[in-house]
């Protein structure tokens, strides 16, 4: 069976800084208690072993999905509303997993370069789609 877990974190950064974050995982499980176990050595095993988790102190559990069979139609699996503007924050598509289980696909043709410009600026998204208010 697929799970898919949504979790949020608190992070402490080098200079003392307080930051959360989000992050999900999907994994083949046999009940969902299985799922939690996986998810649970997964997630310390990235601590230990990715630098962008470094700095996470505190891991939540915000849900787990379970998946019967992988929909032929897509399914909306997370959506969250904050106030304000759109915060600064920073992203990472599959940390850990280059060339191993999965491969992300993004959709601006220049999506490598969404990163930090040469002068350390950040390149602003532009909208996939835009609703008439």
């Amino acid at each position: 069976m697929l799970y898919i877990g949504h979790f949020s974190f608190d992070e402490i950064t080098a200079d003392g800084g307080q930051k959360h974050g989000y992050f999900s995982s999907v994994v083949d499980a046999e009940s969902p208690s299985d799922a939690v176990a996986k998810f649970e050595a997964h997630i310390k095993t990235m601590k230990s072993s990715q630098p962008e988790m470094a700095g996470v102190v505190n891991v939540y559990i915000e849900d787990i999905l379970k998946i019967e069979k992988i929909p032929d139609t897509p399914l909306m699996t997370r959506f969250q509303s904050s106030e304000g503007e759109f915060p600064p924050s920073t992203s990472y598509v599959l940390p850990g997993a280059e060339g191993r289980q999965a491969e992300a696909f993004g959709y601006s043709p220049d999506v490598d370069k969404h990163g930090a410009s040469d002068e350390g600026d950040f390149v602003e998204s532009q909208p996939f789609i835009t609703f008439d208010r």
